[in-house]
C-alpha cells in the first residue's frame, strides 16, 4: 500500500493483563476507552511523503515506521481497513514515542 500526503497506516497495540505497584492485577478491560479517556496506542506501519503547504514545500510526518503514537480512539475522519489497521493523518496524532533505532 502506497500512502500519499500527510496519511499514515497504523494498528492498535494489544495491552496484555498490567498490575499496580502494589501487586494489584489489572485486566484489559480496565484500559478501555472509559478508563483512558478514549486515548489508544498505535504502532506506526507506513507513513506518506508528507502535506503540502501554501509554498509547494513538503512538510514531511513528524513519525517514522516502528514508532508508536498516541491519539484518540474516536478521531474524526480515521479510516478503519478489514484487518484493523486504521489510516489516519498526522494532525490526529497527540504524541509520538519513537522506536529504538
Amino acid at each position: 500500500m502506497k500512502l500519499l500526503g500527510n496519511h499514515i497506516l497504523v494498528e492498535r497495540v494489544k495491552r496484555e493483563t498490567a498490575s499496580t505497584t502494589g501487586g494489584i492485577l489489572l485486566p484489559p478491560i480496565a484500559m478501555d476507552d472509559y478508563n483512558t479517556g478514549g486515548l489508544k496506542e498505535y504502532r506506526v506501519l507506513g507513513v506518506g511523503p508528507g502535506r503540502i503547504n501554501r509554498g509547494g514545500t513538503t512538510v514531511p510526518v513528524e513519525c517514522a515506521p516502528g514508532d508508536r503514537v498516541i491519539c484518540h480512539s474516536y478521531s474524526k475522519g480515521a479510516e478503519v481497513l478489514d484487518d484493523g489497521r486504521m489510516v489516519i493523518t498526522d494532525d490526529m496524532i497527540l504524541a509520538v514515542i519513537p522506536a529504538q533505532r
